[in-house]
């Protein structure tokens, strides 16, 4: 199979996909991918690499070492590209599993957390004198955090419902009582780290569920209640909802806000980023984002008769 053929089949579909892993993390993500498919390497532990190189990234920032912000950058950035790997590879062996999607969302999760927290400490440390200007970076630095953290949750549930909604094959994210079930089934069994990701991944899907309720009260929460794949349904939803899920896709995903990191810590301008982030994107999520997204979802479910 030629390189490039293989590669866009390693994909999701594109319009779900963002273009930052598209076009930067995913073709290196590919060949990571390639390399690892004859070989006993899965794709859980290609995950586990990227929650490190996460974390290494956040080492980095807190060091004085000669370059260690060029270092903190390129390894948030590999930790991104290791972030996409794990799927890529799972779809080209064909073994996706409810575990490695739920241990890949507990890692972006992880990794974001690592990462806001390093950039903050490198922010506070240029202003914190004043004590008072100090206080005010940090309250700006955590709104930031809080607020990226519901973009990026809130673009993967419209990427999952548009999923659900528009192909027939994938079955893309949970919600809180199917993962309930799934646990209570496997109560006591599985290894250490599937263990230990259960208690993480309810905090997220339960925070996504309770953010979602106030965000776009029209939207559908419970993703397994749906009905079954209709390319009359698939048909209506698109004609509302997708011209949304190519601004989700381009400007709120977990890859275009690593990288608007990686990059900004590795110049050491990571400040101007989270300003940037906390006025400008902040005003289109809550400003336009938000009220357009509440109408196409109450048009496409009453459309839809649901």
């Amino acid at each position: 199979m030629a390189f490039w053929d293989g590669y866009w089949k390693s994909l999701k579909p594109l319009e779900v996909e963002e273009p930052i892993d598209v076009w930067v993390h995913r073709p290196l993500a590919y060949i990571l991918a390639r390399a690892a498919k004859p070989t006993p390497v899965s794709p859980n532990f290609i995950t586990l690499v990227s929650i490190a190189l996460g974390i290494t990234s956040a080492v980095f920032m807190w060091r004085t070492s000669p370059h260690h912000l060029q270092l903190a950058g390129l390894a948030l950035f590999l930790s991104a590209v290791f972030d996409c790997a794990d799927g890529q590879l799972a779809r080209m062996r064909g073994t996706s599993s409810a575990f490695g999607r739920m241990l890949d969302g507990t890692a972006d999760l992880i990794v974001s957390t690592a990462t806001v927290v390093g950039a903050t400490y490198l922010i506070w440390r240029q202003f914190r004198e004043p004590w008072w200007q100090g206080a005010l970076v940090l309250a700006g630095c955590l709104v930031t955090i809080v607020t990226g953290s519901n973009h990026t949750s809130t673009y993967d549930h419209y990427k999952n419902l548009f999923l659900r909604m528009t192909h027939p094959t994938y079955r893309e994210g949970e919600d809180y009582e199917t993962a309930l079930a799934r646990y209570e089934a496997q109560r006591g069994q599985g290894t250490f780290i599937e263990r230990a990701t259960w208690p993480l991944y309810f905090f997220y899907i339960r925070g996504q569920a309770a953010y979602l309720r106030s965000f776009d009260p029209y939207t559908k929460l419970g993703l397994s209640k749906l009905p079954p794949h209709d390319p009359k349904l698939a048909a209506i939803y698109r004609e509302h909802c997708e011209p949304l899920m190519r601004l989700w896709r381009n400007w709120f995903g977990f890859g275009s806000l690593v990288f608007g990191i990686s990059v900004s810590i590795a110049l050491n301008v990571v400040e101007y980023y989270m300003l940037l982030r906390l006025v400008v994107l902040n005003a289109f999520f809550f400003g336009y984002m938000r009220p357009r997204q509440r109408a196409a979802s109450k048009a496409a479910f009453q459309a839809l008769g649901l």
